[in-house]
């Protein structure tokens, strides 16, 4: 069972963003462990760390997938405390671990941008910052206090906001995730028209520059703007597998 679901959230994912993925980021994009060859349950998850293995342990999961997955970094050869606790967890779980960190941000239908910009209205339009994330457009202006509503609800939170662009709105654009502009960044979304950016995280110097650009800014949490592609990508998985338990576990964070 566990080699039928890896391959088929690999055909799902695609082979060739997978490949391109492993180009392009340095964070897991596909198996990291192999554990038990039965499974029967799976836990999804933004992050890999200690409390979301726990959590699952005690769910009764035998395969984590995870948006960041296990951070196995090492620094001079040593493994900091923070690993060997994941380790040690998985190890004597024999847990399954997968992550898909730039693939379910810039994948077109099940990525965290794309729902993100499907939930709000709008449609994918041009790649934007490195292809991790996209332009969109709607079919008509939206009110940019209007947007901020609906942001407010789909991330389920009050939204940091600098607002010194167009008040109505018809090209947005959105990376997930930290997503802080450079000015590269920047001077590409001028160039592409982009009246509105939705990341992730933010600094105390991008603030004034896209503030001085005149680009409305949202800044939604680097967690709340990554629960999207993990549960959808679940839900995929589920609809394949009937009798396959799923179940995404809310580790909250508030950056």
């Amino acid at each position: 069972m566990r080699d039928k679901i890896i391959k088929f959230i690999y055909q799902l994912v695609g082979e060739e963003l997978i490949k391109k993925a492993l180009v392009k980021d340095q964070i897991a994009n596909g198996v990291q462990w192999l554990g038990n060859k039965k499974v029967t349950k799976i836990a999804l998850g933004v992050s890999a760390n200690e409390e979301f293995l726990l959590a699952a342990v005690e769910s009764g999961a035998q395969m984590c997938i995870f948006h960041h997955g296990l951070d196995a970094r090492v620094w001079q050869s040593r493994y900091p405390l923070f690993t060997q606790k994941r380790l040690k967890i998985i190890v004597e779980n024999k847990l399954t671990v997968m992550g898909f960190h730039y693939t379910l941000d810039s994948h077109p239908e099940i990525g965290n941008n794309a729902i993100i910009i499907k939930l709000l209205g709008a449609k994918i339009k041009e790649p934007l910052f490195e292809e991790w994330g996209y332009t969109a457009k709607f079919s008509q202006p939206q009110p940019i206090q209007e947007l901020l509503a609906k942001c407010e609800k789909i991330f389920k939170h009050k939204i940091f906001t600098v607002l010194n662009g167009p008040k109505q709105i018809t090209t947005i654009g959105v990376v997930s995730g930290r997503g802080i502009p450079d000015v590269a960044v920047i001077a590409e979304m001028e160039a592409k028209g982009v009246q509105l950016y939705i990341s992730g995280e933010t600094s105390e110097w991008i603030v004034h520059q896209m503030k001085e650009s005149e680009i409305n800014y949202f800044c939604a949490g680097h967690y709340a703007s990554e629960v999207f592609g993990i549960q959808e990508l679940g839900r995929k998985i589920k609809a394949k597998f009937k009798n396959l338990k799923v179940e995404f576990i809310d580790i909250p964070n508030e950056i």
